[in-house]
């Protein structure tokens, strides 16, 4: 999914969670004209990802999809779940805020916009297909999400647990100077003592040479 690390960041920032699919019958405007039209919303996703998914689903239905100045229309769609005869359909795409997008329908049957009024019986069947669109396509795009936070998270981890090895190498190599300095020390101690020993004797041997020095002048 594309901008998926823009909708990441606006699904953390604005705390969205859980989101309930509805469709809404509306009327909306479509190039120039008006007409009865279903309104749903997609959830963690964007515009461009819609738009491509909602021309794809049209696309299954066989006839022509093409987009002019920003509305998709479907042009002989076989919708036999709705209707025996071809549809066509209006439908924009709308990017919201916070990685919601507004999905809007219409289809176009027999000459007259589909209503709950004028099509009780296909109306509900129309009403499921773009539900199931923005739900399945909510369910992805939030998987998406997720797959992307547990890689983000896996990273993250790992550079913790690096910062953390440091660390205690760092502490490690501390104890050890420490014991080293310890050693040390007392290695110092003792010296200190054998220096001030042996610093005695020295000055006696100095003593003692400098006497058998003079006693060699008295040789003749």
């Amino acid at each position: 999914m594309k901008n998926i690390a823009f909708i990441i960041m606006l699904f953390v920032a604005t705390g969205l969670f859980a989101q309930k699919i509805t469709v809404q019958e509306t009327n909306g405007k479509f190039l120039k004209e008006n007409h009865n039209a279903l309104l749903t919303t997609v959830y963690y996703s964007t515009a461009e990802d819609v738009e491509k998914e909602l021309k794809s689903l049209f696309k299954s239905y066989k006839g022509k999809v093409k987009t002019k100045k920003g509305v998709i229309l479907g042009d002989d769609l076989v919708i036999s779940s709705v209707s025996e005869n071809t549809i066509d359909v209006f439908a924009t795409v709308k990017q919201l805020k916070d990685g919601e997008v507004e999905v809007l329908v219409a289809f176009y049957i027999g000459g007259a916009d589909l209503s709950s009024s004028a099509h009780p019986d296909q109306y509900p069947r129309a009403q499921e297909i773009i539900k199931n669109f923005a739900l399945n396509l909510t369910e992805q795009s939030f998987a998406e999400i997720v797959k992307e936070e547990e890689k983000e998270l896996e990273k993250f981890t790992k550079d913790y647990e690096k910062v953390v090895e440091n660390k205690e190498g760092l502490e490690k190599d501390n104890e050890d100077y420490k014991k080293q300095i310890e050693q040390n020390e007392k290695e110092i101690e003792k010296l200190t003592k054998e220096i001030e020993t042996l610093s005695g004797e020295l000055k006696e041997k100095q003593d003692a040479f400098e006497k058998l020095k003079k006693e060699g002048t008295k040789i003749k």
